[in-house]
């Protein structure tokens, strides 16, 4: 099937199914280009071929709220490996001092503040120019380490 491109509605049209309804400016594309294209965020070369726009660049807010969900993911990670299904359910624990999980509740605790502290710390390093920005395993290593109960 041949494949056609609107740069007036940035859209694909095809004969067999379009006819005579394709806009007077469609052109004929390849079915390669059609492939590469199909499903992306497009914008009309000066060619009047499809071009993949490429997206804005991420702001520092939101670049810094992908880092924190991976510090969750950190954080989760180490409760789950202790049978918690997530650090807010092992903090819990330090609520509930006859519990015998409240020494470990406490230690997720701290280190779910210190972790944060430090996130914070760091973003505020970064909006200041103190440091560049780190990479999510830069981040992670900068973190403390959870230290549990023996």
């Amino acid at each position: 099937m041949k494949m056609f491109y609107s740069a007036t509605t940035n859209g694909f049209y095809a004969v067999e199914i379009h006819g005579d309804k394709m806009p007077p400016d469609a052109i004929e594309i390849s079915n390669e280009t059609y492939e590469q294209c199909k499903g992306r965020d497009l914008i009309a070369g000066n060619d009047g071929l499809p071009m993949i726009r490429e997206p804005e660049p991420l702001t520092l807010d939101q670049r810094a709220a992908q880092l924190l969900s991976v510090v969750d993911d950190h954080l989760n990670a180490a409760a789950k490996a202790k049978g918690y299904d997530s650090i807010i359910t092992a903090s819990l624990r330090a609520a509930l001092p006859a519990s015998p999980f409240h020494d470990e509740g406490v230690a997720f605790g701290t280190w779910m503040d210190q972790v944060y502290a430090k996130c914070y710390e760091v973003l505020a390093q970064v909006k200041g120019g103190a440091i560049t920005e780190p990479t999510e395993s830069e981040l992670i290593d900068m973190l403390p380490v959870l230290v549990l109960p023996s």
